[in-house]
C-alpha cells in the first residue's frame, strides 16, 4: 500500500521514498528492492486489505429516487475478496519477490546484465544473455470467463504495492514495482514497445519515448531498449492484458511477441503475467511452453462460480448494500435465483443486484424479488442471453460457440498451497465491525444534511429542500452549523406561510367591515352576517 513517505523528483512527480523492512527468508535478505517492499501478507491480513466495501448508511433508503440512483452507482466499486483472490494474492506475492532474487543491485551481476546489453545495442545485436547470467524470473497466466474478475482482481492486489520507490542508500535508483500493459488489439509488438515507454514516461518523467519510441525506430532496437529500461528501473512485474487480443495479430506477429516475452522472463529477468479470456488457451499453450519454469508458478483458470461458501460469502456481503425503501433479506430462493440468473459470472450477478433495485425504485415497487431479478436479466441484460444460456445448458458444443467462456479441465498443480481460509467464520467475526465502522465513515456533506434532518422526523422533501439551500448558501459551514441554520431556514418559511395565512384573513374582515359601513351597518352586523360572528343566543336551548 502507498503508505510510506513520498518525496518529490526534479520533475514535480510524486514517488515513494524507500523504507527497508528486515526479510526472514534468507533469499531475500539483503536484497533493497525486496526489502523496500511491503510486508508479506497473511491470508487474513490480505483479506482485510484487499476488501473494498464502500460507504452505506441505512437512512440513505429514505432519500429521494435521484440521490438513491448515485448512491448505487457505489457498488460498481464494491470488490469482496474470497479464497480464489486470496490465491492470487500469495501467487503474486511469490511471483514478484522471487523475480528480484538475482536481480540484486548490490551485486556485480546486475552490473554485468547492464553491460552486456549495452554492448547488443551497439553491435545492434538482439536480446539475449550469455548461460552464466539468468534470472529467477517465472510468468504465469490468469485465464477466466469475461466478467469473470480477473482483472478487478490483479487491479486490488497491485494497488498493496507503490508502484514507484525512489532508493537513496545504499543504492540512487528508481524502482518501478509493477507495470500493467494491454495487449494492442492488433498484436503488434511495435505497439506494445510504444505503450511501454509511453507508460514509463508518465510514471517518472522520462523521454523514453522521444529517444527509442518512435515509429521510425526499429522493432529491434526498440525491444532492446525495453530490456535496458526494465532492467535499469527494476520492472518487479509485467502484467499484459488481454492477451487474447494476440489472436487477430497477422502472420507471425503473435509468435515473435510471445517469444520476445520468453526473452524476457527467462535472459532480462522481469517476471511476466498474462490475463486473457478462455480464447487465450490455444495461443498460450502452442507459443509459451519455453517459458515455463519450475517455481512452482504455473497457471489459474478461473470458471463460473458454484453455490459454494465463496458464493455465499460474496453474495451476502453485497446484499448489505440496499437502497430500496422496504429491506429484503437475503432468502435462498433469492440466493438461488441470482446465481441462476448470473451463472456465477460474478460481474453479472453485481449488475443484476444494482439494475434490480433501479427497477424497483422506478415502479415504486420497493423491494427485490425473484421475479423482478429474473425480469431484469431478461430485459436489461438480453446481450449476455446466449452465453449464460449456453452455461446452463452445459453442453460443451453450445458453450463452445462463445468462446470466451470455453472451459477448461486443468489438474491441480498449485503447489505449497496453505489452508483454505474459512471466510464465512471470518465474515460472521467481522460483522459488527463492519457495520460499526460504516456508521463512523463520513457521508457526503448534503447526504448527511439530509438524513440528519429526517431523523428529527422532518419531511424528506423539506429537508432537501433545506440542506441543498444552506449548503449553496454556505458551504463552508460544519455539520452543526448547517444543521442549524436548516432549522432556523425551515422554521422561517413556516413563519412566513403563518404571516401569509394571518394577512389574507386579516384582509377578508376589514373588506366586510367596510362593506357594511357602505350598507349602515355596524361591523358586529357585519362579520355576524357573513358567518365571522356567532350569536350568542343560538348556544341556549329554549
Amino acid at each position: 500500500m502507498n503508505s510510506g513517505k513520498t518525496i518529490e523528483l526534479e520533475n514535480g512527480i510524486k514517488v515513494q521514498k524507500a523504507e527497508y523492512l528486515e526479510q526472514e527468508n534468507i533469499e531475500y535478505s539483503g536484497n533493497p528492492l525486496i526489502e523496500a517492499l511491503p510486508p508479506i501478507l497473511s491470508k487474513e491480513e490480505a483479506f482485510e486489505q484487499l476488501s473494498f466495501l464502500p460507504l452505506y448508511h441505512e437512512n440513505e433508503r429514505n432519500v429521494s429516487n435521484h440521490h438513491r440512483y448515485h448512491s448505487l452507482l457505489r457498488l460498481s466499486r464494491f470488490y469482496q475478496p474470497i479464497n480464489q483472490t486470496l490465491n492470487l494474492e500469495q501467487r503474486f506475492s511469490g511471483f514478484i519477490r522471487y523475480g528480484y532474487v538475482s536481480r540484486n543491485p548490490l551485486q556485480k551481476k546486475h552490473v554485468q546484465v547492464l553491460n552486456e546489453l549495452h554492448s547488443r545495442l551497439i553491435n545492434k545485436e538482439g536480446l539475449g544473455l550469455p548461460p552464466d547470467i539468468r534470472s529467477s524470473a517465472s510468468s504465469f497466466t490468469l485465464m477466466g470467463f469475461s466478467g469473470i474478475g480477473k482483472t478487478s482482481a490483479i487491479e486490488r492486489i497491485l494497488s498493496l504495492y507503490p508502484q514507484v520507490i525512489l532508493h537513496q542508500e545504499p543504492i540512487n535508483s528508481i524502482q518501478i514495482v509493477w507495470l500493467k500493459l494491454n495487449c494492442p488489439h492488433d498484436g503488434s509488438l511495435k505497439t506494445l514497445c510504444m505503450d511501454f515507454f509511453q507508460k514509463i514516461d508518465v510514471l517518472i518523467g522520462t523521454n523514453y519515448f522521444e529517444k527509442y519510441g518512435k515509429r521510425t525506430n526499429s522493432i529491434s532496437s526498440m525491444v532492446t531498449r525495453m530490456g535496458q529500461v526494465a532492467r535499469i528501473h527494476f520492472i518487479g512485474a509485467l502484467i499484459i492484458d488481454e492477451i487474447q487480443h494476440l489472436l487477430s495479430a497477422s502472420g507471425v506477429a503473435s509468435e515473435i511477441m510471445m517469444n520476445f516475452f520468453v526473452t524476457l522472463v527467462n535472459e532480462i529477468g522481469v517476471p511476466v503475467m498474462f490475463i486473457g479470456t478462455m480464447k487465450a488457451k490455444v495461443l498460450l499453450q502452442k507459443d509459451f511452453r519455453q517459458a515455463r519454469r519450475s517455481s512452482g508458478q504455473g497457471d489459474m483458470i478461473w470458471q463460473q462460480m458454484k453455490q459454494d461458501d465463496d458464493w455465499e460469502v460474496l453474495i451476502t456481503s453485497m446484499w448489505d448494500y440496499q437502497w430500496t425503501k422496504e429491506r429484503t433479506e437475503l432468502t435462498s430462493e433469492l440466493f438461488n435465483t441470482i446465481h441462476e440468473e448470473s451463472q456465477g459470472i460474478v460481474d453479472v450477478a453485481v449488475k443484476l443486484y444494482l439494475l434490480a433495485q433501479v427497477r424497483a425504485i422506478d415502479s415504486g415497487l420497493e423491494k427485490i424479488t425473484s421475479q423482478l431479478i429474473q425480469k431484469v436479466a431478461k430485459r436489461d441484460l438480453q446481450i449476455l442471453q446466449p452465453m449464460l444460456k449456453a452455461l446452463k445448458s452445459g453442453d460443451p458444443r453450445e458453450i463452445a460457440k462463445y468462446e470466451d467462456i470455453v472451459p477448461i479441465n486443468i489438474e491441480e498443480y498449485i503447489q505449497n498451497r496453505l489452508p483454505v481460509m474459512d471466510l464465512k467464520e471470518h465474515i460472521r467475526a467481522k460483522k459488527e465491525e463492519i457495520s460499526q465502522n460504516r456508521l463512523n465513515k463520513d457521508l457526503s456533506k448534503l447526504e448527511k444534511l439530509i438524513i440528519s434532518l429526517i431523523n428529527l422526523d422532518i419531511n424528506e422533501n423539506v429537508a432537501e429542500n433545506a440542506a441543498k439551500y444552506v449548503l449553496k448558501k454556505s458551504p463552508e459551514l460544519t455539520i452543526q452549523q448547517l444543521m442549524a441554520a436548516s432549522l432556523q431556514y425551515i422554521e422561517e418559511i413556516k413563519e412566513n406561510r403563518r404571516n401569509i395565512k394571518n394577512g389574507a384573513v386579516d384582509s377578508k374582515l376589514k373588506s366586510i367591515i367596510n362593506k357594511g359601513k357602505k350598507n349602515k351597518r355596524s361591523a358586529y352586523e357585519a362579520l355576524c352576517e357573513e358567518g365571522y360572528i356567532k350569536n350568542p343566543l343560538e348556544d341556549f336551548i329554549m
